[in-house]
């Protein structure tokens, strides 16, 4: 089974139209959402319609919630003011999307329950934050050196779930912690240490591994180019491997959106647009 793993779309609809089209050539049998479809972007409504269409289709395997999608149900909590007031104005566009209001709204609230926090198949595991903190644990690369931080991680994931390879979003920064415990850390690898010493695909072996897929709409690791992960995976297969893949996107289009939606409010800040120039 091929699957394409995307996360934190955040009502960015260029960067996700033009990511759904790259995954078309991937021939990839299942799409997996990790969340945080909603928040953030300029075009809540067309994105989780988006989303929907592929349900609809046959091709999304889950779409797991993130604290934004969260929020926009149950309201923000811990937010700054920029993601609050954002997420208040995403709740509003959805609230008063048309006649299909509703079926984006429960879908949104169907995700948003408890139960539906994590997917697992297998030896794989899918979650938004953590997979001690479904919404809203981080883990950076620092965390390498944090031994005690990733040692009860990795814990969760082999004891609580009986996994070995756990699939995360959140950070919007994509790489691939190894559990290879050495002199005290742990093994960490940046898509371009992938590229430069794995040829781009980066197998999946005897070792545990914690892989943050990056974000589809508001990329955070200086690269503005959407981001996502295929993986090639197939239970006891001996050439299972992730490959992560750049898009580009048309950029202005999207700060063209939030300008619009700035003419009839300030609810989207300049910051939230500025941002994804430069994918900080």
């Amino acid at each position: 089974m091929r699957y394409a793993l995307i996360s934190d779309i955040h009502s960015n609809l260029e960067a996700f139209r033009s990511t759904l089209q790259d995954i078309e050539k991937q021939q990839v049998d299942k799409i997996c959402c990790l969340g945080d479809l909603v928040g953030y972007g300029p075009n809540p409504v067309e994105c989780v319609d988006l989303i929907l269409s592929l349900k609809k289709k046959g091709k999304l395997e889950v779409c797991l919630p993130g604290n934004h999608d969260q929020a926009a149900i149950f309201g923000a909590e811990g937010f700054n003011y920029m993601a609050q007031d954002a997420i208040e104005w995403t709740g509003d566009c959805l609230e008063r999307s048309g006649a299909k209001a509703s079926d984006r709204l429960d879908f949104l609230g169907e995700i948003t329950q408890p139960q539906s926090r994590f997917f697992q198949k297998n030896e794989l595991l899918f979650v938004h934050g953590s997979p001690r903190n479904f919404l809203n644990e981080y883990v950076f690369e620092e965390d390498v050196e944090d031994f005690k931080k990733l040692e009860d991680i990795f814990s969760y994931v082999s004891k609580k779930f009986s996994a070995k390879y756990c699939f995360m979003g959140h950070t919007h920064v994509p790489g691939v912690f190894v559990n290879n415990r050495d002199g005290g850390k742990y093994e960490y690898h940046s898509p371009k240490d992938i590229q430069d010493s794995f040829d781009g695909k980066f197998k999946l072996g005897s070792e545990m591994l914690l892989v943050n897929v990056g974000s589809v709409g508001q990329p955070r690791d200086g690269n503005p180019q959407s981001c996502y992960v295929v993986l090639d995976y197939e239970p006891g297969g001996s050439n299972n491997y992730l490959e992560y893949k750049r898009v580009d996107y048309d950029v202005a289009k999207t700060v063209g959106e939030f300008e619009r939606v700035r003419k009839s409010c300030d609810r989207l800040h300049i910051f939230l647009s500025e941002r994804i120039k430069d994918g900080r």
